[in-house]
């Protein structure tokens, strides 16, 4: 089995974009990215490369895939299906190719979602049950591909038990020899995501962190649970990678050598042997090294690319994606 972290906090960009590839299948996992304003700033134009660089990377392996999964409807995970530059980066061109003649395996946006995610999900399904080689509402379900099975988690609650956010779909990849386990902006808050994934006896699991970032979210008892969780999941798995939020504290570091001195918890840079690029933590410092005119940002909220990224576009050879927003 190969598992490719494409796109991670820790790698630039909010995302939990993985690939993950069998003998016998390829699996794709939440193909997105987005940025956000933080700190009273909008995101830097760094960050937006990064994000047009992990788009190309989907693009780039896309044909190879068997199986796209939603982990669920927000669009750090879904890929918005329009053109929408501000936050995502997204195209309706990217979309029809990242989810189109792929076997499609969704959150059911019916299963305790919030009334945005539901409506999202619903987008989703009328645009592409007809488009996917199949249209899968896959909580709970198992579906078998040779000797690799993968199954899907009934409903996760996103961060703490009753969040607001509603729920997610985790996933886990099995090839008979290794066990890759993929619970989405979990957050480690609640027993039970814990729990489902103890139950896949995984090698590797790949997990969102607690929201430190936000005392409103993730306070010292939050803090506090989410260690004790971590360490709770480290007796049942080898290694896990903790991620997404968690890498938009800047104590990241201090959080995982306290839950885990030994290391086996680590962000998807430090697995991959990368560079931490948490680009939304260092904003301030981004802003200060590299001023940005107002214009680059007006330029997004109006549907068009400013020169830079046009400029990136066609290095990359993304002009058919982006051609709307030249």
């Amino acid at each position: 089995m190969d598992v490719k972290f494409v796109a991670f906090e820790s790698l630039g960009t909010r995302s939990m974009c993985t690939l993950i590839e069998t003998g016998d299948v390829t699996v794709l996992i939440d193909p997105s990215m987005a940025c956000t304003t933080r700190s009273g700033l909008p995101p830097h134009p760094i960050e937006y490369e990064v994000i047009l660089r992990k788009r190309a990377e989907v693009l780039s392996v896309v044909d190879q895939v068997d199986v796209v999964v939603t982990s669920h409807y927000h669009y750090d995970h879904l890929s918005p299906p329009e053109k929408e530059l501000v936050h995502t980066l997204s195209t309706r061109r990217y979309t029809d190719i990242v989810y189109s003649g792929k076997i499609l395996c969704s959150k059911d946006p019916k299963v305790k979602v919030s009334r945005n995610q539901a409506e999202r999900g619903r987008s989703f399904r009328r645009i592409y049950s007809h488009r996917a080689k199949k249209f899968i509402l896959a909580d709970g379900k198992t579906l078998k591909f040779g000797r690799t099975t993968i199954r899907f988690s009934h409903a996760l609650w996103h961060g703490k038990e009753g969040s607001i956010q509603g729920s997610v779909m985790g996933t886990c990849v099995d090839d008979g020899d290794k066990v890759v386990v993929h619970s989405a902006d979990v957050q480690l808050l609640n027993r039970g995501c814990v729990d489902w994934m103890r139950s896949t006896s995984a090698d590797l699991a790949i997990v969102a962190g607690p929201p430190l970032f936000s005392r409103e979210r993730a306070g010292e008892a939050e803090r506090a649970l989410s260690i004790q969780l971590l360490r709770h999941l480290l007796d049942g798995v080898d290694q896990v990678v903790v991620d997404h939020h968690l890498l938009r504290s800047p104590d990241w570091r201090e959080y995982l050598l306290e839950a885990d001195p030994q290391g086996r918890a680590v962000c998807a840079a430090q697995k991959i042997g990368q560079e931490v690029l948490n680009y939304e933590v260092q904003r301030r410092a981004l802003y200060s090294k590299e001023p940005v005119e107002g214009e680059f940002h007006t330029e997004l909220s109006r549907g068009k690319l400013p020169e830079r990224l046009r400029s990136l576009v066609y290095e990359l050879g993304l002009e058919d994606v982006y051609k709307e927003a030249l």
